[in-house]
């Protein structure tokens, strides 16, 4: 599910029916005490990572399990059927699930899933508002990290819903291609939270130390790249005022143009 960008900026949560609702955090519930921005960098490890690499760089006691499965099975299994009989992975979930979602979220044994709610009955007992079971499971972890700003991997796409056999030996072949590719190449997004807040907070005419922290991670991002933008448009309308623009590369309309 690819949100468009009036979703993404919204300072609103994001509604999906029989499930719950997922927001985009805001500066201030990320970096609160009781979360910090360390253990939000951990929630969205473990709503990104593939069950391959859990299984062989995380928990490598399970990578002995997940080698002995065939290729088949390594297809149609997915991040979900490690929670349904790991009681550490249910309780982060539910952990990770309860912040990003307005609703609480819990795991029922039972029916082997997550539960949203929000309130209790006169018998103590949850009232659900919606499940997150296997079949989503993939794409909602894909939805909160969009609502942060953050592009899954390629490499890390969910095939396990790929029935098409001949679409299934092509997609291997590009996934191990993109693997190997990412080994060699070098990562270059390097840019921390805790460094843009600071330098927006100087930078921009109207946030401050104080009222960024009620910005949306993605409103931040974006206020980020807007910034940049108008430092080169800037850079350019002085250049065009002392030089002229003989070439007509100055259009004047780049400090608005939309690159989403």
């Amino acid at each position: 599910m690819k949100l468009d960008y009036a979703t993404l900026i919204s300072p609103y949560s994001f509604s999906i029916k029989k499930i719950g609702n997922i927001k985009s955090p805001t500066l201030k519930e990320i970096w609160n005490p009781e979360v910090t921005y360390q253990k939000y960098n951990i929630y969205l490890s473990f709503l990104s990572v593939d069950i391959k690499t859990y299984c062989n760089q995380i928990d490598v006691s399970k990578s002995g399990w997940y080698q002995s499965l065939s290729e088949e099975d390594k297809l149609n299994i997915n991040m979900f059927d490690l929670i349904n009989f790991d009681e550490n992975l249910q309780n982060i979930f539910s952990e990770i699930f309860s912040f990003f979602f307005e609703e609480n979220v819990i795991w029922d044994s039972e029916n082997k899933l997550f539960i949203t709610f929000v309130d209790y009955d006169e018998n103590g007992q949850i009232i659900p508002i919606g499940t997150i079971y296997k079949d989503i499971f993939w794409e909602l972890c894909d939805v909160i990290l969009q609502r942060c700003g953050i592009n899954r991997s390629d490499t890390n796409i969910d095939i396990s819903k790929v029935k098409n056999k001949r679409a299934l030996k092509i997609l291997n072949k590009i996934k191990k291609a993109k693997e190997k590719l990412s080994k060699t190449t070098q990562n270059m997004d390097e840019i921390e939270l805790p460094n843009l807040i600071s330098s927006i907070a100087v930078k921009s005419n109207s946030l401050n130390f104080i009222n960024i922290w009620n910005l949306t991670v993605y409103q931040l991002y974006e206020q980020f790249k807007k910034e940049q933008t108008n430092v080169y448009f800037d850079i350019q309308k002085m250049s065009v005022a002392a030089y002229g623009n003989k070439e007509n590369t100055f259009k004047g309309n780049e400090w608005y143009k939309n690159e989403n």
